[in-house]
């Protein structure tokens, strides 16, 4: 079976065509595809057909369209190319079945040649690689994440393109070059390096009139569609037509997208052949055009050793050739230090990147993230462009941004990205540049070279942190008020920066008297109180929640606010659906949406394997804030008083399963809420199991119930407890 991307989606079984019907089928094949032999979750799939609008049953439509690729595409006796993995399906590949590899492999041999000074044979396996395109990859594909994936195939097609018309040339095929970069030229008029190639064929083919007017053509599009007066090397090389000059300099390449070395002079050795004439280098960014707009990097930036070695090792352009942009997704729970880690590791990555340094906040103001579209016209602008310049729509603005990268070494740190779709127009689209992205979504849909997951910092870190901001004497003269402080700041970096910070404005204050009130509500006592006590980092708290918080969806967002109320120290999953009066299916999926936003914490029982969540630090307190602000009291203690009734009939039939007698019945009717009869048969399977399982949380919820005047449910809930209990 053979598959074809690099031009409309096609696939064959033994040079038959198969019709893969439905543009949904046909989307989910092709972003298989373009990640074949690794998982694609099911958020990608979903997010790839309706983008940010799924309907409630998008997880079940991706099934089904699975289920009829699966029937579409014949296994013979083998088992099928598409198999189930964890969070979502694989295509296996087999060597020499998608035309993209066979693209990537004879751009490999072609490259080799031409470092062995072959450079007939390199031309011959380009031409064979680029022989294999049937158009713009994917090109009857309208959904967005398989176009941005697609955008960056083509980009490497154009590369390959530059790189084997440069070896045409320097073998003296100028003639055959001239109609070629012609036409890419007008594809492509803001694609400098083609300019360049175009003006040498033709001054070397005997026709400097047209090298000038190609020029004089350059210079007319970058000064009306940019504002900005064509590049240094092409200056120079329309002056060196001018002044009838033959000879060419050989200054180095910059951003090859194949290495290729300038073969030497061997008249009887292998790879002799034609003179090979070297040729102009590629435009450089005038001096006053390179952006450098990276924040600046803190002084007293503290621990993540082993992220920053991990980041600064990811693949670059120096290392072996690469054709895909260079990708780093630093990710955490609020409050981690994402940003200050991207913006240290930059300063520090910076040098590598001479052509300048881009950063943009995607997360902008609460519940606003900043769009792809604004993002591109700010770095259009750092780039040189001039405001009546810069193209009105998102694309034509992502194709200008494209282009000016595409010669050039630029670092670009995307911060606090809240989707893969707010990303995919900001990727450069050759692999000189290299990006950074930090999220507080773990974005497992986005292709990366290395993922960072930031977590709470280890204790030595968070002392180390207050010695650098507060002074070593402090922190030596009250070692235990200081691991207090550091426990209360739940060794967050961000809270323990804006703790240690109102403490070196108050320097005659012990830290003993700092902690105080943070150790009087420490845990879960009353963890609402957290932020009212702890008054020096409740900006900080906020700062950190708010992104994350806002670009939730409204069901995820109501799930938070009232998960908050209840007063245990973990629970189930099935807690969503009487808390939410939905189906169990949907509030796991809710569940999922906040720990994929480090909003929760999912922990996994080692023994039972059984999943139950809890909260992170501070996260409660914010998330009860967002209640009191957002929900009426009525529907507050509504939702409460439906999880605790469930609980409590759950506790009740687990003691009449358990064979310890019907519960004694009460004043008021105990009710199960939007709790199936297959569910609570499933969890109750082993009662005296499952009891011992929620024990803590039954004790924490009788209480909980008193405390708000809910007698019947908290009697039940003491009552079978009792007799649960004696076992």
């Amino acid at each position: 079976m053979q598959f074809r991307i690099l031009g409309p989606l096609e696939v064959l079984d033994d040079g038959r065509h198969i019709d893969v019907s439905g543009q949904r089928q046909r989307t989910v094949l092709a972003m298989l595809l373009l990640e074949s032999g690794r998982v694609v979750s099911n958020d990608r799939l979903v997010e790839a057909i309706w983008e940010r609008k799924p309907p409630a049953t998008s997880r079940t439509q991706v099934q089904i369209g699975i289920c009829a690729l699966r029937r579409m595409l014949p296994a013979g006796s083998h088992p099928g190319p598409i198999v189930t993995r964890s969070p979502g399906y694989l295509l296996r590949m087999a060597e020499g079945q998608l035309d993209l590899h066979a693209f990537e492999e004879r751009v490999a041999a072609g490259g080799r040649a031409a470092a062995t000074h072959q450079p007939q044979q390199a031309v011959k396996e380009l031409r064979a690689a680029l022989g294999l395109w049937q158009g713009h990859a994917l090109t009857d594909i309208s959904s967005k994440p398989v176009r941005a994936n697609a955008v960056q195939l083509d980009e490497r097609r154009l590369a390959v393109q530059e790189q084997c018309l440069e070896l045409e040339l320097r073998l003296g095929n100028h003639h055959r070059a001239v109609s070629e970069l012609g036409s890419l030229v007008a594809a492509h008029p803001l694609r400098e390096r083609l300019r360049v190639l175009l003006m040498t064929a033709l001054h070397r083919a005997g026709r400097q009139a047209e090298a000038l007017d190609a020029y004089r053509q350059a210079r007319a599009a970058l000064v009306e569609r940019l504002g900005i007066e064509p590049g240094a090397e092409l200056q120079r090389l329309h002056r060196m037509i001018l002044a009838g000059e033959e000879e060419w300099g050989t200054p180095p390449r910059i951003q090859p997208f194949i290495k290729v070395t300038a073969p030497a002079a061997q008249p009887n050795g292998p790879g002799s052949g034609p003179a090979v004439a070297a040729l102009p280098a590629v435009p450089a960014i005038p001096a006053h055009k390179i952006p450098r707009l990276l924040p600046a990097d803190i002084a007293d930036f503290t621990g993540r050793a082993r992220a920053i070695q991990r980041i600064l090792a990811a693949p670059t352009r120096t290392d072996a050739p690469r054709t895909v942009v260079p990708v780093t997704v630093i990710t955490g729970r609020g409050g981690s230090g994402k940003t200050t880690l991207a913006v240290h590791v930059a300063h520090r990555l910076a040098p590598d990147y001479p052509d300048g340094q881009l950063f943009a906040k995607l997360s902008g103001a609460p519940g606003h993230p900043t769009s792809a579209a604004e993002v591109l016209r700010r770095f259009l602008r750092a780039l040189g462009v001039t405001d009546e310049a810069v193209p009105a729509g998102v694309e034509e603005r992502a194709e200008m941004y494209r282009d000016l990268l595409a010669e050039r070494r630029v670092l670009v740190v995307l911060d606090g990205a809240a989707s893969e779709c707010q990303v995919a127009p900001l990727l450069p689209g050759s692999s000189g540049s290299q990006v950074l992205i930090t999220s507080w979504r773990r974005f497992t849909g986005l292709p990366a070279d290395t993922r960072i997951e930031l977590s709470r910092f280890r204790r030595e870190s968070s002392v180390e942190m207050l010695m650098k901001i507060i002074g070593r004497r402090r922190v030596v003269a009250e070692p235990l008020a200081v691991e207090k402080l550091c426990r209360a700041c739940d060794d967050l970096p961000l809270v323990l920066r804006a703790a240690a910070a109102r403490l070196a404005a108050r320097p005659h204050r012990a830290v003993a008297d700092a902690v105080a009130q943070a150790e009087a509500v420490d845990g879960c006592a009353d963890m609402s109180r957290r932020p009212d006590e702890l008054r020096h980092v409740e900006q900080a708290v906020r700062t950190c929640m708010t992104p994350a918080y806002e670009a939730l969806s409204p069901e995820a967002r109501r799930a938070l606010r009232r998960l908050a109320q209840l007063e245990i120290p973990d629970f189930a999953p099935w807690v969503g659906a009487p808390l939410l009066e939905c189906e169990p299916h949907r509030a796991q999926d809710l569940l999922d949406e906040l720990t994929e936003s480090y909003l929760l914490d999912a922990v996994v029982d080692q023994l039972s394997r059984a999943v139950r969540y809890r909260f992170p630090a501070f996260v409660r307190a914010f998330a009860l804030e967002r209640l009191a602000a957002e929900e009426p009291p009525e529907e507050q203690r509504a939702a409460l008083r439906r999880v605790l009734d469930t609980l409590a009939y759950l506790t009740g039939e687990a003691q009449r399963r358990s064979g310890y007698g019907d519960p004694s019945i009460p004043d008021e009717p105990i009710r199960c809420h939007a709790m199936p009869r297959s569910l609570i048969d499933r969890l109750l399977a082993d009662p005296f199991a499952w009891y011992q399982q929620e024990r803590a949380q039954v004790e924490a919820a009788g209480r909980q119930a008193a405390e708000i005047g809910l007698w019947t449910i908290s009697c039940r809930l003491a009552s079978s407890s009792t007799v649960l209990a004696r076992k």
